[in-house]
């Protein structure tokens, strides 16, 4: 229930239907959301007005700087729109057919499965912010205390990609030492989880990782900054008379400069779902080496 708060962060949850405990509970979820959306929307036709208006603020924010989709970032790299547009749809496949293809072949329980489908979800939505990456806590929690050896390694390096707001660093070029030390102590923080008595090589992956990004990012981001909304909007902006919401904040957005094409933004952003990637191994790579039943559990 409290998933359909945000239902494009609900989407990975489909991967643990298979336990039928959680297929139970899940279309009982729906059902009771649905008759409330259904009630409180005013009937079929607001939840088509609800369809709609969430279809234009997410066309107004496709390309926009704030967004780490694999669209918006073909955007930043100077893609046109419709490739850019294709470039989302294929990292979107892509990713569903990477879930359902690893998670047969190396017969992930639906615990796991799921944890490699938050891993795949930032390729696979189309509207995914900075702080959509709390998703990845669930996997990194996790996996910072059961997994050993080259899984916790790559957890680790995952651990430190995605714990990072890296446009921020861009867009608030004078907070860069509290964001990377914040970063930092977030690492630290998965390295203790698992640490038991004493810490082990793998453990030293999470700083790392995370020193050895900031170490290509924090010059980039000062080389090329990044504006803020509605801070960057110029003093004389007027939004267009009758225009929609979605048509307002579009505008904005581009006033704001956020739409601009800016490799380096791209690049910024694409650290955290490179994150995505690593930990997708690491969850693999984990559930090979303990397959008992203590770290199996669904």
């Amino acid at each position: 229930m409290c998933a359909a708060i945000q239902p494009n962060l609900a989407a990975a949850l489909v991967a643990r239907l298979r336990d039928r405990v959680a297929l139970v509970a899940t279309a009982f979820a729906v059902a009771v959301f649905g008759v409330l959306t259904f009630v409180a929307g005013g009937g079929a036709r607001g939840i088509e007005t609800y369809a709609r208006v969430l279809r234009e603020h997410g066309g107004a924010e496709r390309f926009d700087a704030i967004q780490f989709t694999p669209t918006a970032i073909a955007w930043s790299f100077g893609a046109p729109a419709q490739d850019a547009a294709a470039v989302g749809a294929l990292a979107a496949v892509a990713a569903l057919a990477t879930v359902v293809v690893v998670s047969l072949r190396a017969r992930l329980d639906a615990r796991d499965g799921t944890l490699l489908a938050l891993a795949a979800l930032p390729f696979a939505v189309p509207f995914f912010h900075e702080h959509d990456f709390v998703v990845e806590l669930i996997p990194l929690t996790i996996l910072a205390v059961v997994a050993r050896g080259r899984a916790r390694a790559l957890a680790g390096v995952a651990a430190g990609l995605i714990l990072v707001d890296w446009l921020t660093l861009a867009q608030r070029v004078p907070a860069q030492p509290e964001i990377i030390l914040q970063g930092l102590a977030a690492a630290c923080a998965f390295a203790a989880l698992g640490a038991g008595v004493r810490l082990r090589r793998a453990d030293l992956a999470a700083p790392l990782a995370l020193l050895f990004a900031a170490a290509l990012a924090v010059p980039l981001a000062r080389a090329f900054p990044a504006p803020t909304w509605p801070d960057a909007l110029p003093p004389a902006y007027r939004a267009p008379q009758h225009a929609t919401a979605a048509d307002v904040w579009g505008d904005e957005q581009r006033a704001s400069g956020l739409l601009a094409r800016v490799p380096a933004w791209g690049i910024l952003r694409a650290i955290p779902l490179g994150g995505c990637v690593v930990l997708g191994f690491a969850i693999v790579a984990s559930s090979r080496r303990a397959p008992s039943a203590k770290y199996r559990r669904s």
